[in-house]
């Protein structure tokens, strides 16, 4: 399942951390966050959850490192 969200403002971590939360709750195993040009995508994959790009100071590879580690 597939997920993307778009924001028209740069959104803060707790507010990227949310809707990652939320698209994973509602079994989404692919997510795309886009503000602009930048976007974050979180995959969920056999070996659990990776992340890649930016927006803002916030990169993917660490919020999914949070939610590894139970965010």
């Amino acid at each position: 399942m597939y997920s993307l969200m778009t924001y028209e403002r740069k959104p803060s971590k707790p507010t990227l951390v949310a809707a990652i939360r939320k698209a994973l709750n509602n079994g989404a195993d692919f997510i795309q966050l886009v503000w602009g040009e930048n976007q974050i995508t979180i995959e969920k994959t056999q070996w659990g959850l990776t992340g890649h790009g930016w927006i803002g100071k916030n990169g993917g590879h660490d919020l999914a490192a949070l939610f590894k580690m139970g965010a």
